[in-house]
């Protein structure tokens, strides 16, 4: 019995751990995102999503993202997977130990050996046996898949934070959007009004013999342009409600919503620094990372089949012919002993395993490359775009400005008869324009500060 456990005792002390290391990949990183001219401090990407968006219907349609999204659902459900698949790995270490009973009466035949010298036809049998199975991690093998097992844990963790991230800034962008549709239809409105008004006066002139069908029929173009545009935004919000109550994790139905954008302007900025470090804070960057050293746990598995394998393995119990003693001392029974099995001739199967492990490997280093690369992207966008929007918007501010003024103008000199209704035609359709181009404008802004929130990894934790 001493040379039982000598052996495999012996061998498992002198045993090794084959493969790297897992360990995040060496990827340098610029020190700042480009366009960044803000002093560095406490991060806007690291303030908690209620301190960024601070409206209150905003926040309550974030809430009910959070607490309903059928996608964030199921991720939280693929952490539960690589928890337990973790808690499986995990049992490697320890032994197996199964158990089994059994009984059975076999006839034989009349000219059969023993019965032909006994004249006993019947034999039975019974047994209570325990099977004991524990496989020394030799290699290293074990442990390499238990590391894989909670770097895929890890991984599932931070793939659940990334959609949290994401959710908030879709719901957030979807708002965003929605108020914009709302103020532009508003302007429709209210610019189909004032040309309805302008019609009648038009009419109104033409009757009295001033103004012609011409310019009657210009006014027609001119009011029948803002009408329409008046159920194309309705669909649009309908649309934009819609997708909102999918990410909320409802049915299709209206938003409640309360403010404008001039409100929501005023809350969502852009303050303190934007430091490159918080790249590395980014779920989906750190789910990358997690799936690159899984990968690299994944080839100490591959190269440890390749290799013999040493298992104690045993079996212990009492059997019995006869029931009534099978639990006595004579019927106790045993072996016990360690096992070394290994490959002799696989057709290179194994070396195979290796190599496909290797290129997972590489696979994952370049994914965790283009997660960091694609993160300075969309933060150096975000910022661009919320710099230049905000010079967009006062350019814009000013020709709203002049172009009411000069529809003004045109109108009180058409009413004067010191010019046709062409200019007043030319001057209306510019200043409709310009309010759309203008609301348009802060929306960009207001999603430039939601995907710069999203960029730099805010909005997870």
């Amino acid at each position: 019995m001493r040379g039982v456990f000598v052996l495999p005792v012996s061998l498992l002390a002198c045993s090794c751990v084959l493969g790297p290391n897992p360990e995040s990949p060496d990827v340098k990183l610029p020190v700042s995102v480009r366009g960044d001219t803000a002093p560095h401090g406490e991060s806007f990407g690291n303030q908690s999503w209620h301190k960024v968006f601070t409206d209150p219907t905003l926040r309550s349609l974030i809430q009910r993202a959070l607490a309903n999204n059928p996608d964030l659902v199921a991720a939280t459900y693929r952490i539960e997977q690589a928890r337990a698949q973790a808690t499986a790995a995990r049992a490697d270490w320890f032994p197996s130990i199964d158990g089994s009973a059994g009984a059975s009466a076999n006839r034989l035949a009349p000219n059969a050996g023993q019965a032909a010298r006994t004249g006993d036809r019947t034999v039975e049998s019974y047994d209570i046996t325990a099977l004991l199975s524990w496989e020394l991690d030799l290699w290293g093998g074990i442990r390499r898949s238990n590391e894989a097992a909670r770097s895929r844990l890890l991984q599932a963790e931070y793939q659940r934070d990334a959609v949290r991230t994401s959710l908030i800034a879709a719901v957030a962008s979807a708002y965003i959007s929605l108020k914009n549709l709302d103020e532009r239809l508003a302007i429709s409105k209210r610019t189909a009004e004032s040309r309805a008004s302008s019609l009648d006066l038009v009419t109104a002139r033409r009757d009295g013999g001033v103004s012609s069908d011409l310019e009657v029929g210009q006014a027609e173009a001119l009011l029948g342009q803002a009408r329409t545009s008046i159920p194309v935004f309705e669909q649009a919000i309908a649309a934009k409600e819609n997708e909102l109550r999918a990410l909320l994790g409802e049915f299709p139905g209206g938003v409640a919503r309360g403010g404008s954008l001039d409100r929501l302007e005023g809350k969502l900025r852009i303050q303190a620094g934007l430091p490159s470090t918080l790249m590395q804070r980014r779920p989906d960057i750190a789910a990358a990372d997690a799936a690159y050293q899984a990968a690299l746990a994944d080839i100490g598995v591959a190269e440890s089949l390749r290799l013999p394998s040493l298992s104690l393995t045993g079996s212990g119990g009492v059997v019995s012919s006869e029931l009534h003693n099978l639990l006595e001392g004579k019927s106790t029974t045993y072996s016990i002993g360690p096992r070394l099995a290994g490959p002799i001739f696989d057709a290179g199967r194994g070396k195979a395993r290796v190599d496909a492990a290797k290129a997972a490997a590489g696979e994952a280093r370049a994914l965790h490359q283009r997660a960091a690369q694609q993160a300075f992207r969309e933060a150096a966008d975000a910022i661009d775009a919320y710099q230049k929007t905000g010079r967009i918007i006062d350019e814009l501010s000013k020709l709203v400005a002049s172009n009411r003024k000069v529809a003004d103008v045109a109108s009180d000199r058409f009413t004067g008869g010191a010019s046709s209704y062409l200019e007043v035609l030319d001057a209306e359709r510019n200043l409709f324009s310009s309010e759309l181009d203008f609301a348009d404008a802060r929306r960009d802004r207001l999603l430039a500060v939601v995907e710069a929130y999203r960029a730099l990894g805010g909005g997870w934790k």
